[in-house]
């Protein structure tokens, strides 16, 4: 059997599945491609923030060559420097760097930096095999920490690491699960270890805590469950329809935003992981079936897009019109905190805030209802049962955009890009958001078409 060294993060799947583990040292090549860049670079910067958080704090650089990370470590132990980041430990099976290590004269401080806003149970397990590890070479333990992002905190001026970042005590909870990682280790160890592949069948494991990488690989010889035939009829409530078209006036205006989020708030007046809105569009229709105008706002990426946009839509939208958004409390949310953050606009969004109908309402209520919506409300599910194979109306078809997620991304990480690129990013964001919009006005005129009115 091959000698193996497990990792906190090894460890860390071993629990989750015996068989990621194996697979990750044996058949890596059958990984899924589920890296999302925006994630890892959020925890890269929120890592290195951390670090500041800590006055004289010296870095052990990562090598592919663990005997220097270990080297350099005992190195800044006996020079006794105060905070070492990425300090590197290795007893029997068992190698990991400490995000944050404290020295006292009575023991050693373990802190485990996330870029979540809370202590998770899957966190337990990452720090137990630290100490367990620290306490296997010998060292003094006396406290293990978390350090995550206070999701309270709203900047104003220069960002203040002290009020970004909450530490909380978990040495209780690693404590209480020391005795179970030695025979984890000496299973995980043997397992990784073995020749064969573990035969574990796919499960409710495959996605807690993590969605695993080679749900494609491990699923391939599952055989599909007899397909429900699906003989709902297709659903289509005039009264229901008319009802909820009666609610609605001319001049429409059809609205849909974008926002994005950074564990880090990059502007005055913003909150960790706060939804900011930088992107609308906007189709306008003057009367019932009439001709579309279209209007958008797109922020310059790096640059605080709220107050701009925010002008932008009280000059598009009048007063004391009727705003059509496809679940309209997301719309609506956002108008309240602009209107909140620029007073002197807020009577205007307020009242933009309250003549909102939300398009989804006809088919929370049922009024049309397909089997080909799987259950589902969202627009990306009306859509294409409603309009099945329509080119124009075909969000896979968009170009880099698809989805909400990757709108989200793309305009948070933009700024990295060359120019030609950027240029590219925003053009398939302005045509991501226009679809919302115009799938809004397509579905509406489907459910006057159904009520019998002309066109």
């Amino acid at each position: 059997m091959r000698s193996i060294n497990l990792s906190k993060s090894r460890y860390c799947k071993g629990l989750q599945c015996p068989k990621i583990l194996w697979l990750d040292i044996n058949k890596i090549e059958e990984k899924d491609n589920l890296d999302n860049q925006a994630v890892f670079q959020t925890g890269n910067r929120v890592g290195e923030l951390a670090r500041e958080y800590f006055k004289n704090h010296s870095l052990v650089l990562y090598s592919e060559l663990k005997k220097d990370m270990l080297e350099e470590t005992k190195r800044l132990l006996a020079a006794k420097i105060p905070v070492i980041c990425e300090a590197s430990f290795a007893g029997k099976d068992c190698f990991c760097s400490v995000d944050i290590l404290r020295i006292f004269n009575d023991g050693l401080e373990i802190v485990e930096v996330k870029s979540s806003t809370g202590v998770k149970r899957e966190h337990f397990d990452d720090m137990a095999f630290q100490y367990y590890t620290l306490k296997g070479c010998g060292f003094t333990v006396k406290k293990v920490s978390l350090m995550h992002i206070n999701n309270k905190y709203e900047r104003t001026g220069e960002l203040n690491i002290k009020k970004l970042f909450l530490v909380k005590d978990c040495t209780e909870e690693i404590l209480s699960k020391q005795k179970n990682i030695n025979g984890n280790i000496k299973k995980m160890v043997k397992i990784a270890g073995a020749k064969a592949e573990p035969d574990i069948k796919t499960g409710s494991h495959c996605n807690d805590p993590y969605q695993c990488p080679y749900f494609t690989y491990c699923s391939k010889d599952t055989k599909p469950d007899t397909p429900h035939i699906n003989n709902e009829p297709l659903i289509v409530n005039k009264t229901k329809i008319q009802s909820f078209l009666n609610t609605l006036s001319y001049p429409l205006y059809y609205l849909d935003f974008e926002t994005f989020m950074d564990a880090i708030p990059p502007f005055d007046y913003s909150r960790p992981y706060q939804q900011i809105t930088c992107q609308y569009s906007l189709h306008i229709q003057e009367k019932k079936h009439g001709r579309l105008k279209h209007r958008e706002y797109l922020g310059e990426t790096g640059c605080d897009p709220r107050r701009a946009l925010a002008e932008r839509l009280c000059a598009d939208i009048p007063p004391d019109v009727c705003v059509l958004a496809y679940y309209m409390p997301f719309e609506k949310s956002r108008i309240a905190e602009l209107a909140h953050l620029f007073p002197d606009l807020s009577k205007h969004l307020l009242s933009i805030h309250g003549n909102m109908k939300d398009l989804i309402v006809p088919f929370r209520k049922k009024a049309w209802r397909s089997p080909a919506q799987n259950g589902s409300n969202s627009i990306k599910a009306v859509l294409p049962a409603m309009f099945p194979g329509d080119p124009e109306l075909d969000y896979n078809k968009l170009d880099l955009i698809h989805n909400g997620s990757e709108a989200m991304n793309a305009f948070l990480e933009m700024q990295n890009f060359a120019p030609q690129d950027q240029k590219r990013i925003r053009k398939a964001l302005l045509a991501y958001c226009r679809l919302d919009t115009l799938a809004m006005v397509k579905i509406l005129e489907e459910l006057y078409r159904l009520t019998r009115e002309e066109k």
